[in-house]
């Protein structure tokens, strides 16, 4: 039974993955255009993922994250060559400083897809439940 546990606990952690700074719109709306610096936004969400300076002076820094979950089916023997995927969604947070380090402007992005693997991909054939829904 203890065997069981652990590996069915190792097949759980094992199917997700996620990487970089998840930026919520929550902490985007204490930031004020005119008035916030880029230090108080590093202070509050830590180092970004890039850091752009463009020609103009301005500064921008990106704070992007994505996590990716295996279907459950993929691990399945036999079913996971019909079934098998992935699941991702990623999303980035744009803050523009002035030359001074004043912000200027917020963007955001989100996005979610899904990847088929095995004999599902089809040679190519468009996944149809795109994108997928949590």
């Amino acid at each position: 039974m203890k065997l069981l546990t652990a590996l069915i606990s190792t097949f759980i952690l094992s199917a997700c993955a996620a990487t970089g700074v998840k930026v919520t719109d929550d902490q985007l709306s204490q930031f004020h255009e005119g008035q916030t610096t880029k230090q108080e936004v590093i202070a509050a969400l830590g180092q970004p993922t890039t850091t752009m300076r463009n020609a103009d002076g301005t500064t921008m820094v990106m704070y992007t994250y994505s996590e990716a979950r295996t279907r459950a089916s993929t691990f399945i023997p036999i079913v996971g060559a019909f079934a098998g995927g992935v699941d991702s969604r990623a999303s980035t947070a744009v803050l523009t400083f002035d030359q001074n380090g004043v912000l200027k402007s917020t963007s955001t992005s989100a996005s979610q897809y899904g990847t088929a693997t095995g004999i599902a991909v089809d040679g190519g054939a468009p996944v149809t439940d795109q994108p997928r829904k949590p």
